[in-house]
């Protein structure tokens, strides 16, 4: 392990302000993954004194309804000499006023559409992207990462994901963070490494295969992952960190494998529903407790169903609008 950097020479490191020669040392001293932790610590607080610039879309958009509620004003109210032969520069200026602010608001509305393209995967299938700055991704069925429409840049590498991915991030020359988005204020931070991510309605999943991760939370909380550590977080904010998991857990999509390892038949179903859009229910709460272990390959939810139902000597009742997993006899002991 290399002896660590100075916080001063991190600085000047962000601020751009480093010679070829220390540019090279905080490279090789980036090259031990122990020191990124103590790197994530100084970006923290350099970016702390380096707040980025944030549009006061409220105020643009408030600006723009006063402008247009005063032309209304002036159109209803009575003829006014004054008002009738204002110069025609002023007019041009006030309507380029709200078309300024209309641009901002439409903007801030249409982010994602606008700064974002889209790499998905179908219904019950997987798909592999490699980004541009050589980062590849596999997409979990019904899943959807965004991703920059007019690429990196020289900057933070961004993505927003949702649903399920596994990433293996390439570590740039620059040491630029890559960095993945995830719904309720949850984001994964790293330099270069491998992971699965897992953001849908019901909560948030991280698993780390190689290196290190920095672990955003809501409320501004920050952790660190190992390799072999799942991080497992609620809809109610509450979330866990497991030591030690085995990785075919959440790599066994890409083979279109079910992975269960004691595994409640409640999330059995929910991993169903999330790879099939289908939507299978459990009415018995013992059944849903029943755990159940294996690997069982599936391309559709009728197989797995399949498999559940011999299995488990379940039945399987097809409701109009979902599909029912019932006791079918006395052999199912929980």
């Amino acid at each position: 392990m290399k002896e660590p950097l100075s916080k001063d020479l991190l600085f000047d490191f962000f601020d751009g302000r480093t010679t070829s020669m220390q540019r090279k040392l905080v490279e090789d001293w980036l090259a031990e993954p122990e020191n990124e932790e103590f790197y994530y610590h100084c970006l923290n607080e350099w970016e702390s004194h380096h707040p980025q610039f944030t549009p006061a879309v409220d105020n643009a958009f408030a600006r723009y309804q006063a402008l247009m509620n005063s032309e209304e004003t002036i159109s209803q109210s009575p003829v006014n000499t004054e008002i009738r032969t204002r110069p025609l520069y002023l007019r041009a200026s006030l309507w380029g006023a709200v078309a300024a602010c209309l641009v901002l608001a439409c903007g801030f509305v249409f982010q994602k559409q606008l700064l974002y393209q889209s790499l998905s995967s179908a219904n019950g299938q997987i798909a592999s992207y490699q980004l541009s700055d050589g980062t590849q991704v596999v997409l979990n069925a019904n899943s959807v990462l965004r991703i920059p429409r007019f690429g990196f840049g020289d900057g933070t590498r961004k993505v927003i994901l949702e649903g399920e991915a596994e990433f293996k991030v390439i570590h740039t020359e620059e040491n630029s963070r890559f960095v993945v988005a995830m719904d309720n204020d949850y984001s994964i931070e790293v330099l270069g490494t491998e992971f699965v991510a897992f953001s849908r309605e019901r909560g948030t999943k991280v698993f780390l295969t190689k290196g290190k991760v920095k672990l955003s939370l809501p409320r501004g909380k920050q952790l660190y992952m190992k390799p072999g550590n799942l991080f497992v977080a609620g809809r109610n904010g509450q979330f866990s960190v497991t030591p030690s998991v085995a990785a075919e857990q959440f790599t066994a999509f890409k083979r279109e494998m079910f992975y269960f390892d004691n595994t409640l038949l409640s999330e059995v179903v929910q991993q169903m529903n999330d790879r099939f859009k289908v939507n299978v229910r459990i009415s018995d709460p013992v059944l849903a407790r029943h755990r159940i272990g294996g690997v069982y390959k599936a391309r559709q939810a009728d197989d797995l169903l399949e498999i559940l139902s011999e299995l488990l000597h379940l039945e399987v009742v097809k409701h109009e609008e979902y599909i029912e997993l019932r006791k079918s006899d006395n052999h199912l002991n929980p």
